[in-house]
């Protein structure tokens, strides 16, 4: 179990580590419901999470049953999926160092848009924001395959995949109860914080893409036993 944890740790923080969803935040902390649509949001990105994990256990559980059964390695499947992840962190990587600045554009647009919303709005945006990125799909398969490899009981398979969500929700958990807690002070450093993401929002993507991409690759390739 602890060796599992570790190997989920890298996976969490690559689904945490995406400017656009603490950016949202802080916008709807902004806003006159502020806690409600924070925690309406982050609610919604739950659901996104309990949900695709729940869809990604029944297949992968399936399919290591059907492998394992006729004498092949599950390991292969979970050494495929993060050689996939890694490969498409790489690629978008790639792409917004060489692209142009119009997805920056649209996000502080539709960042905007968040401003005015209502709890339901709120909780949809955070599902959509997660459904509508296939980052955030593999980042779930590759979690919940790792967690099947490891041949827990289903309790025990259970806690290791909350323990992944409730990390990768951590980066707006934290922020939203130092809010609760000194609303006035966290107030002044989180609208800073959010000035901050805006201007850095390319490098700090690209950076962690890239870091995370090249480890999920070579992790990949170990896992499927073609490194040394």
């Amino acid at each position: 179990m602890p060796d599992l944890l570790i190997a989920l740790i890298p996976l969490a923080l690559g689904a945490a580590l995406q400017p656009a969803q603490l950016m949202a935040l802080i916008v709807l902390l902004q806003t006159d419901r502020a806690v409600v649509n924070a925690w309406a949001f982050i609610g919604g990105m739950t659901v996104f999470h309990l949900g695709l994990g729940g869809v990604f256990w029944v297949l992968s559980t399936r399919i290591e049953t059907s492998i394992e059964s006729g004498g092949g390695q599950f390991n292969i499947i979970v050494g495929t999926v993060l050689l996939l992840l890694g490969l498409m962190l790489l690629v978008y990587a790639l792409r917004r160092i060489f692209g142009a600045d119009k997805g920056d554009e649209a996000a502080a647009s539709w960042l905007d848009q968040l401003e005015s919303v209502t709890p339901l709005r709120a909780a949809v945006v955070g599902f959509a924001l997660l459904a509508l990125d296939p980052r955030d799909w593999l980042f779930t398969l590759a979690a919940v395959d790792l967690i099947a490899g490891a041949d827990l009981s289903s309790l025990e398979s259970l806690l290791a995949y909350l323990v992944f969500v409730l990390f990768v929700l951590s980066l707006l958990i934290i922020p939203l109860v130092l809010v609760m807690i000194t609303p006035e002070q966290s107030g002044r450093w989180i609208t800073r914080l959010g000035a901050w993401l805006m201007r850095n929002e390319r490098v700090i993507e690209i950076l962690v893409a890239t870091l995370l991409g090249a480890y999920f690759a070579l992790a990949g390739l170990e896992m499927m036993g073609l490194t040394e």
